[in-house]
C-alpha cells in the first residue's frame, strides 16, 4: 500500500510539471483575456518529488535489508580441514617404521587417516570407517588389490543385495585393499558430516575425493596400513 501510494504521489508531482513548468503566462491566454500562471521554482540542486518520497524509500530499504537473509559462512572442505591437522598429526604409539617409509595410519577413535613418510605426517584425511557390527579390522596391513574405477556390492561381503544391509554402488574410485574386502576408497554417497566423525561403512575407509586421489598416487602395492584404536 505505501508503495502505491508513494508512486501515486510521484506521478501528481511529475504530471503537475508537465502542465506548469516553464508555461508562458500569456502564451496560451484567449485573446482579451490576461491568465496569471504561478510555477514554483526550486532551488538548484533540489528536487521536490525527492523530499516527498524520501521516508517511502527508506522504508523500502529498512524492508528489504529486512528480508535479506545473513549470509553464510563458507564450509571448509575436508581438505581444509585435513590440512589444519597436519601441523599436529603424529605417528601411533609403538608403531616401528623406517626412517623414508610411505605408510599410512587410520585412527578408528578419531575417525582419521594419516599419509606418513617416516615420522613426518604429509596428509590428514577425515574418513568414515566400519559401523557398529561391520567394524574395520584393527593391524598392521599391507595394500594387496588396488582397482581404480570399481563396482561395489555386497555380495562380495557375503550380503544379499536386496537385503537391509545390502548395497550396490558404481563408480567406486581409488580402492586398495588391505585386508579381505576392508579398503580405503572414495565415498561419495555420505554427506561431509560423516568424514571424520560418525563410522558409517562395512569395515572400509571412505574418504573424500581429493583425500582418496592423493592416497591413492601417494600408496602402491605393499604399502603398509596401520589401523588402530
Amino acid at each position: 500500500m505505501l508503495e502505491l501510494l508513494a508512486l501515486v504521489s510521484l506521478g501528481s508531482l511529475r504530471l503537475g510539471r508537465l502542465v506548469t513548468a516553464g508555461d508562458d503566462a500569456s502564451a496560451d491566454s484567449t485573446p482579451g483575456i490576461s491568465v496569471s500562471v504561478a510555477v514554483p521554482k526550486p532551488a538548484a540542486g533540489f528536487d521536490v518529488s525527492d523530499l516527498h518520497l524520501q521516508p517511502f524509500l527508506r522504508l523500502l530499504e529498512e524492508r528489504a535489508e529486512e528480508a535479506a537473509p545473513e549470509p553464510e559462512p563458507p564450509t571448509p572442505t575436508l581438505e581444509e580441514l585435513g590440512a589444519q591437522e597436519l601441523a599436529t598429526a603424529t605417528p601411533p604409539a609403538g608403531v616401528a617404521f623406517g626412517e623414508d617409509e610411505r605408510w599410512i595410519a587410520v585412527n578408528l577413535t578419531t575417525q582419521r587417516a594419516v599419509a606418513f613418510i617416516g615420522a613426518q605426517p604429509v596428509r590428514v584425511a577425515l574418513v568414515t570407517t566400519g559401523m557398529p557390527g561391520w567394524e574395520t579390522p584393527t593391524g598392521d596391513f599391507r595394500v594387496h588389490v588396488r582397482v581404480e574405477n570399481e563396482t561395489m556390492d555386497s555380495r562380495g561381503a557375503g550380503i544379499p543385495i536386496d537385503s537391509p544391509e545390502g548395497y550396490y554402488v558404481e563408480n567406486v574410485l581409488y580402492t586398495q585393499y588391505f585386508y579381505g574386502a576392508a579398503s580405503l576408497h572414495y565415498n561419495y554417497w555420505r554427506a561431509q558430516s560423516y568424514f571424520g566423525n560418525i563410522p558409517s561403512s562395512h569395515g572400509c575407509v571412505g574418504m573424500g575425493y581429493s583425500d582418496a586421489k592423493f592416497f591413492w598416487d601417494f600408496a602402491d602395492i605393499g604399502t603398509r596400513v596401520v589401523v588402530y584404536e
